[in-house]
């Protein structure tokens, strides 16, 4: 079964292809690799946050679309794309969900475990311009009404449980690749590379192939707990 891939030639805008008719239903889902290119992220006990990042970025693709997921990766090799490229990679596609992949670093050796941020204050977007009647300024673009917080904790109980590591929550903050993202948007720092135990595991393909699934069965659980709230009956009006 096909969904959508982001095909990102060099110097070039992005192309997508279409979602089929089948997979309509469900959401795209925007896989952000973190860092890349010149920027490397953490780079700590002989690990480059960039390289970890993009190889659970694919395996985490390979999860999504075996569940019906729609797919489109910011990046699938090692080249630099700036924060305001990766969030309106999302901005173009409707109704799309977005994951940023990381992994934490700290000038101490003791940081561990896992988190999962979502930002609570979306920025707003302004328009340039003027309306077609030439007459008034458009006003901002209003926050979406999901900033993800629920998504960031559907995503974090999933990771916890299947890696088994640290609990450090869920956590709102003004991440810009999040903050700009229009719709639920989710940024996971799947381990401390700065501490050499986690770093091990990090290293290892069967913890990030762990953390693949676990973001992906994290995403699937909230696209069901978002269809469950759809299709509860609502409420009718009190009459005046």
């Amino acid at each position: 079964m096909t969904g959508v891939c982001l095909l990102l030639p060099r110097g070039g805008d992005p192309e997508y292809e279409t979602p089929t008719d089948a997979l309509a239903s469900l959401p795209t889902i925007v896989v952000d690799a973190g860092h890349g290119g010149h920027d490397s992220g953490a780079v700590r006990n002989g690990l480059r946050e960039k390289d970890l990042t993009l190889d659970t970025a694919l395996r985490l693709e390979k999860k999504l679309r075996a569940v019906g997921f729609p797919v489109v990766l910011t990046r699938r090799d090692d080249r630099f794309l700036a924060l305001p490229a990766r969030s309106a990679v999302a901005n173009t596609i409707p109704r799309a969900l977005f994951i940023s992949i990381h992994f934490n670093d700290h000038s101490s050796a003791t940081g561990e475990g896992v988190e999962t941020f979502y930002a609570s204050d979306k920025a707003s977007l302004p328009h340039e311009g003027w309306t077609l009647a030439g007459l008034f300024r458009e006003t901002p673009e209003p926050s979406p009404d999901d900033n993800g917080r629920a998504f960031a904790e559907a995503v974090q109980t999933s990771i916890v449980s299947a890696v088994k590591a640290t609990d450090r929550g869920v956590k709102s903050a003004g991440l810009a690749v999040i903050r700009h993202a229009r719709c639920p948007a989710v940024l996971v720092e799947g381990g401390f590379l700065s501490n050499p135990a986690q770093a091990k595991a990090i290293s290892r393909p069967d913890y990030r192939e762990k953390l693949a699934a676990a973001i992906a069965g994290g995403a699937a659980d909230y696209q069901r707990q978002r269809t469950a709230e759809l299709r509860k009956p609502k409420l009718a009006q009190a009459g005046p």
